[in-house]
């Protein structure tokens, strides 16, 4: 008892510990403070979201692929699949879960949760706003993500696994989590001032844009280098910080005008 009540209290530090470190630099990249109701309110959506995920997930992962469609093009994308998957050695129904399912359905639900709860809100103000939500649902997802796959290997007592588990999430999928969840932020806030279809319409291709980072992310961890695939999201993340700072000006460029 005393054991599994250890491993839930570590598993929870090793999950929300980064998220909040992570929450705190990239809330600080604003230079003032957002609403703590509305970062709470971001942070509980992700975590939310974590939860319908893996509901959805484990439902598109018992479909047979074959029979979610029988058209020409999904049969020929199907036929490249099992051959890049027999060629990185991983299931079919693994690599489509990684690759395809599990970018589109996490990244969707990110975007809704910061949108119904605090992107229509009078919080979102200014155009570094869309950028600061989307980064905190994307930590409180990332947290919840991260307990629970530590509490597997813990409650196992396999200290190494879930020691290693940690580091790589931390570095690994917490940072895509925040840069894909921003890049939907940047496509928001560069067009903060646009007409409500525009903001529509830019939103929806930054979702697109995260998803592809995501199952980029995610097909280049399979059978491959992952400090190289690491390296790659650290220059991201430098770049989405360059981002960041044009789109703090586009207000003071507003008022200029």
């Amino acid at each position: 008892m005393h054991s599994e009540a250890l491993s839930f209290v570590i598993a929870f530090l090793g999950g929300f510990l980064p998220s909040f470190v992570w929450l705190f630099f990239w809330n600080e990249e604003k230079k003032s403070a957002e609403p703590l109701r509305a970062l709470i309110l971001a942070f509980a959506g992700g975590m939310a979201a974590v939860f319908i995920s893996l509901f959805l997930e484990k439902t598109v992962y018992n479909i047979d692929p074959n029979a979610i469609s029988h058209g020409a093009l999904w049969q020929a994308f199907l036929s490249w699949a099992k051959a890049v998957a027999n060629m990185k050695n991983v299931a079919l129904g693994q690599f489509l879960l990684v690759t395809l399912f599990a970018p589109i359905i996490e990244e969707t639900l990110k975007f809704l949760a910061a949108y119904l709860l605090v992107l229509r809100s009078r919080d979102d103000e200014e155009p570094i706003d869309p950028v600061i939500f989307m980064i905190t649902t994307a930590l409180g997802f990332a947290a919840v993500e991260n307990m629970l796959f530590l509490l597997d290997p813990l409650t196992q007592s396999s200290l190494h696994v879930s020691i290693y588990t940690g580091n790589m999430r931390f570095v690994g999928a917490m940072l895509l989590h925040t840069v894909s969840s921003a890049t939907i932020g940047l496509f928001i806030g560069f067009n903060f001032f646009d007409t409500k279809i525009e903001e529509y319409f830019w939103g929806f291709t930054g979702l697109v844009a995260a998803i592809l980072i995501h199952s980029l992310f995610n097909f280049f961890m399979i059978g491959s280098n992952s400090l190289v695939v690491l390296e790659g999201i650290w220059i991201s993340v430098i770049m989405v910080l360059f981002i960041i700072e044009k789109v703090k000006r586009i207000r003071l460029e507003k008022i200029e005008k």
